[in-house]
């Protein structure tokens, strides 16, 4: 087996220090290095087994097998089934040890060709089973030999990614436990980075989007959070969303948030070319239950969720959507309220959301979890008018601008039927458990120069008060 073989892309081998009757499998091996010049910048350095395929034939050839990280047992399936479909299948049958059925999927060669037949890389990240017997994080990168159009090679790749990670956490095991979270992030996020909330140290984790300025590739080297956080901004958020995105991802507004839900999620908009894009964040604290445990942070383009609308229309109406609930997502009902704002349209500004959501997930499962953020968007439904602009914060907070309510007496009414809407949801896997939700609330009046932001944070704070109370609660801020 030749599996040691270190070859760098575009070396040729002299065919004349072998013997004559080698020469011709030398120079056939010279011949496909030429072919594939087109390879991806830079896979080499960070892959260390890689393999050509041609997808008309589905012939395997190995181009490359080096480094401590490479799965043997790995190379020798593909020498022993060098037709793509009969060696991905043994595999992942063998070697993935996570989310079988649905890398089985993603890996077949039609879905492998359509996602990479414009030049994009395809990446899949999975526990392996290697061949000491002990599970790694890896992954799987798929990409074209070649200029689009123009090959019908493409090239699979391999590399260990659990060493990005474990550098930075300390407890190997505790990883083990948590890799579903860095999973879901690095399945559905092109940037993810691992950020220290204590020192705003930042360690990039997966970089395939975007690249902020003063910002390399993922790796070892730590940047301040300042350089993520301003200068992206500065770099590439819509310029109306700006303002609202600088204390959106803050260090000190993203721990208050984590500080009492397990994930912080929010929309934002990105000029890019020329076009406006829609993007969403996710905080997640990788040990809810420590103080100041270390955070993930994803970002990732939501586009790609309305690709399929045939009229841009549609887009705005499905970009403005939050896909769980039905509601207005963050984005848009936070536009809608600064522009009642800007025309002197008078308004109880409400943030509320559920008490002890973490418990509910943690002992009930996701699924209830996910059925009481619908649950609470259909109770908002059910009690304010159509007038009125509700709308889904992220995870399980939620907004309300109410409108023509001015004074303390009509929001109270307004919040009981919601906290008895809310009492009276019938999820019958919560066993009788009754939900509560903790809700703050600040008046917009005629004439007022308040901006969103300053109510905004006038009714947070009436959140927090909230909090201290048993039961469903609901505090002003002036």
């Amino acid at each position: 087996m030749q599996s040691d073989l270190v070859i760098k892309e575009n070396e040729l081998i002299d065919p004349s220090i072998y013997p004559e009757d080698q020469r011709n499998l030398v120079e056939d091996f010279n011949s496909r290095i030429r072919r594939l010049t087109g390879i991806i910048t830079g896979i080499g350095k960070e892959y260390h087994t890689i393999w050509v395929i041609n997808a008309k034939t589905k012939k395997m050839y190995l181009y490359r097998s080096t480094g401590a990280n490479t799965n043997r047992y790995a190379v020798e399936l593909g020498f022993r089934f060098d037709n793509y479909d009969r060696f991905i299948e043994e595999y992942v049958d063998r070697c993935v040890v996570n989310s079988i059925e649905s890398i089985q999927r993603d890996v077949k060669l039609d879905v492998v060709f359509s996602r990479i037949q414009d030049g994009e890389m395809f990446t899949l990240d999975y526990m392996r089973l290697s061949d000491d017997g002990n599970m790694s994080y890896h992954q799987m990168a798929f990409a074209l030999a070649g200029q689009p159009g123009e090959t019908d090679n493409f090239i699979l790749a391999y590399r260990d990614i659990d060493k990005s990670i474990r550098k930075h956490i300390a407890d190997k095991r505790y990883l083990r436990e948590q890799l579903d979270i860095v999973e879901t992030l690095s399945r559905d996020y092109y940037n993810i980075f691992k950020i220290n909330p204590k020192t705003g140290d930042v360690v990039i984790l997966k970089l395939d989007g975007y690249v902020t300025k003063g910002m390399e590739g993922a790796g070892d080297k730590i940047y301040p959070y300042d350089v993520l956080y301003k200068q992206y901004v500065k770099d590439r958020v819509y310029s109306e969303d700006q303002e609202w995105m600088y204390d959106a991802i803050s260090l000190d507004t993203v721990k208050r948030k984590l500080a009492n839900n397990s994930e912080y999620v929010s929309s934002y908009r990105v000029m890019d070319n020329g076009e406006v894009h829609y993007y969403q964040f996710t905080y997640v604290s990788i040990n809810a239950n420590i103080p100041d445990s270390d955070m993930l942070a994803g970002f990732k383009n939501v586009d790609d969720i309305v690709e399929s609308a045939k009229e841009r229309q549609n887009l705005e109406i499905l970009a403005s959507t939050d896909i769980m609930t039905g509601i207005l997502n963050r984005g848009s009902g936070e536009r809608k309220v600064i522009d009642a704002m800007a025309n002197d349209k008078a308004g109880m500004l409400c943030i509320l959301d559920v008490d002890k959501f973490k418990e509910i997930n943690d002992e009930y499962g996701h699924n209830v979890g996910d059925k009481v953020i619908r649950g609470i968007a259909d109770a908002l439904k059910l009690t304010f008018r159509d007038e009125d602009i509700i709308f889904r914060l992220g995870g399980d907070e939620y907004a309300a601008y109410v409108m023509n309510i001015d004074n303390e007496e009509a929001g109270k009414l307004v919040m009981d039927r919601i906290f008895k809407e809310v009492a009276h949801m019938d999820i019958p896997e919560l066993e009788g458990r009754e939900i509560h939700v903790s809700a703050g609330a600040a008046f917009f009046k005629q004439g007022n120069k308040l901006s969103f932001e300053e109510l905004y944070k006038m009714a947070d704070s009436g959140v927090y008060e909230s909090k201290k109370i048993q039961g469903s609660a609901l505090n002003y801020s002036h």
